[in-house]
Formats: structure tokens, C-alpha cells, sequence
């Protein structure tokens, strides 16, 4: 199996320096992935050191100051984003979706389950957007959302298993 790869937008000075902006937020969310889904953080985690100690895969030099345990993240500004499912994780994972900005009038809708959120600056919505069609049809305002998620193939690569569905009763044992 090829391994992953560092993406080519990190070859530019100005994306390592947008990586030292957000590490503090990376963390946060990691920290959040934590006790929402435990198994998934643990699985994320390893994932990273794994990339991390790994002399396959170039761009060592991002890996080091990616402090999340999120295999990517996607920056959506001031756009909608039509109903779908994100395809290339897994049923069990949650996707964190952060928004932030001066907007207003904003709902995440969940069109499958006939649920409208409100979405408002500094929301983290936890979904598995594999298995949940999600939308963001309108807003007013500016809006940034950084949708951060974890690959399949990455984990594979790395041979860290995925985990289960989280349950509640984890919390009871703990």
C-alpha cells in the first residue's frame, strides 16, 4: 500500500505559519474529539505518531506541527454547502465541524432525520458525516467552517485499528 502523503498546500511558507495560527484551535478539538468519542481520539492519536515516525512519508516538518488527531481539515468560507455524506471515512467516526465569523441565520440541517440545528458563531457539531446527509443551505454574514475529519486510508496505511460505535456505557466504566 502507498503511503499517505502530506498535502501540496503545506509547501507554502504561508500555510506552515496558518498551521502555528491554529494549532492552539487543533488542539482544543482534539481534546473535544476526546471525551465525545475516546476510541476514536486514542485511534487518532496513534495514527499521527505513526505518520510521524514513518520515513515514507515526506513533509516531516508539517507532521510536526500538525497538533491534531484529525487525519484533515477543509476550510468552507462564506460558501453553502449542499446536502451529502463524506464519503471516505468510516460509519463509526465523528467529523468536528467548527464555525466561526460575524454571520447570523445559520442552521446545519440534517435532512435524513428532519432535524434543523442552529448553527451559530463558535458551534462544534460532533456527526458521523458518512452516515448522516448533512447541509448548510444559508447563512448571513461571513462564515468560516473548518470541517475536520479522518481518512480510512490513512488508518489502514498506518495499521491502527478503527474502533466501534461510541456508547454510552463506555462513560459508566470509566
Amino acid at each position: 500500500m502507498k503511503p499517505p502523503q502530506v498535502s501540496v498546500n503545506f509547501q507554502k511558507p504561508s500555510a506552515m505559519a496558518w498551521l502555528d495560527e491554529i494549532s492552539e484551535s487543533n488542539a482544543i478539538l482534539s481534546a473535544i474529539l476526546r471525551v465525545v468519542h475516546p476510541q476514536l481520539y486514542v485511534a487518532g492519536r496513534e495514527t499521527l505518531n505513526r505518520l510521524r515516525q514513518s520515513t515514507e512519508i515526506k513533509g516531516q516538518d508539517v507532521l510536526k506541527k500538525w497538533t491534531s488527531v484529525f487525519s484533515g481539515v477543509s476550510v468552507i468560507g462564506n460558501r453553502t454547502t449542499p446536502a451529502h455524506r463524506d464519503g471516505r471515512s468510516r460509519h463509526h467516526w465523528y467529523d468536528l465541524l467548527t464555525a466561526l465569523g460575524p454571520y447570523r441565520n445559520c442552521n446545519l440541517e440534517l435532512p435524513g432525520l428532519g432535524l434543523s440545528l442552529e448553527y451559530g458563531p463558535g458551534a462544534v457539531v460532533g456527526l458521523s458525516g458518512m452516515m448522516l446527509e448533512h447541509e448548510v443551505p444559508s447563512f448571513s454574514g461571513e462564515r468560516v467552517c473548518y470541517a475536520y475529519f479522518m481518512r480510512d486510508a490513512v488508518h489502514d496505511w498506518a495499521r491502527v485499528p478503527g474502533g466501534t460505535w461510541m456508547k454510552t456505557d463506555y462513560y459508566e466504566s470509566h
